[in-house]
């Protein structure tokens, strides 16, 4: 359990990490992923991993969707609310029940259907209630949408992956190609690489905060019940937006969106019970093992 709540709240404070560094979506996104990439497969090839061409083939399409993912989460933490680019990630559960159920061998039951409606009218509250806030930004809550496609898919992709490749063989390998697929996109679309001066220790940290809540997340998938696991990382929007309300300016939180926050997470708590073995939650980093991932 402490573990857990430990790995949450360090995701949680990424989000906030990630809006206080105030640099470009995609170049943070590069350099996130590729220094991640280096640590993670250093890490495995010195345990005595062999990275080779098959097993890049079968993490290629979740890479290609986390290193889009990043870039669209870093893009939209930037330019609107942490509360709205949070809780647009935290509806992966939902777009995988509507969408992907069936190619899990999975039925959606009208219950189902409903609590989705739900947590999505909890959403439009949180969004809502965010238009005067002069951090929100319609671009960043598209940008976000962006972030919860390319989320979703690269759960789907994780999960077929995860059948013939270890989760720490994936997650490096499947950064690697997130590396490749994210330099001509900072390129083109950043027209650079540079973080800033003074901008650079931005990016272990990064890596070290939230990295470190999901390997403390993949510690304890074995020892912890699973759908206890997705419940509380239901939670980790709250302390972003938490978090981001105490010590970004701009991030202010209204009554309204509370009550949105609370309708959202709610709706999904109850829908992550039924769904336990296949259900995926809300944070940013790739994490094959079962739920758990990263939008940063």
């Amino acid at each position: 359990m402490g573990a857990v709540s430990a790995a949450v709240t360090l995701m949680g404070v990424g989000s906030v990490v990630a809006k206080a560094a105030a640099i470009e979506g995609p170049i943070l996104a590069f350099h996130r992923v590729w220094v991640a990439a280096v640590l993670y497969v250093g890490l495995f090839v010195a345990f005595g991993g062999r990275v080779t061409l098959e097993s890049l083939r079968v993490a290629t399409p979740g890479g290609l969707f986390f290193g889009l993912e990043v870039a669209f989460f870093f893009s939209s933490i930037q330019l609107t609310t942490v509360a709205n680019a949070t809780m647009l990630i935290a509806l992966q559960p939902v777009v995988v029940l509507l969408f992907f159920s069936r190619r899990f061998g999975e039925v959606v039951r009208p219950i189902e259907l409903m609590l989705s409606a739900v947590a999505l009218t909890g959403v439009g509250l949180v969004v809502f209630g965010s238009t005067d806030s002069p951090s929100w930004s319609l671009a960043g809550d598209l940008l976000g949408i962006g972030g919860l496609v390319t989320w979703t898919l690269y759960f789907v992709y994780s999960k077929q992956a995860r059948t013939s490749l270890g989760a720490f063989e994936y997650q490096g390998l499947s950064l690697i190609i997130s590396s490749l697929v994210m330099l001509p996109v900072a390129l083109l679309f950043s027209g650079s690489l540079d973080v800033g001066e003074g901008k650079w220790w931005w990016i272990p940290a990064m890596v070290a905060i939230p990295g470190t809540g999901h390997v403390l997340m993949n510690w304890a998938h074995p020892r912890v019940p699973l759908s206890l696991v997705s419940e509380m990382t239901l939670f980790s929007p709250v302390v972003s937006v938490a978090l981001a309300a105490l010590v970004l300016e701009g991030e202010t939180v209204n009554g309204l969106q509370i009550a949105g926050m609370a309708v959202v997470l709610g709706a999904l708590a109850v829908l992550v019970r039924p769904k336990k073995r296949n259900s995926p939650t809300n944070t940013h980093e790739p994490v094959a093992e079962s739920t758990t991932g990263e939008a940063g």
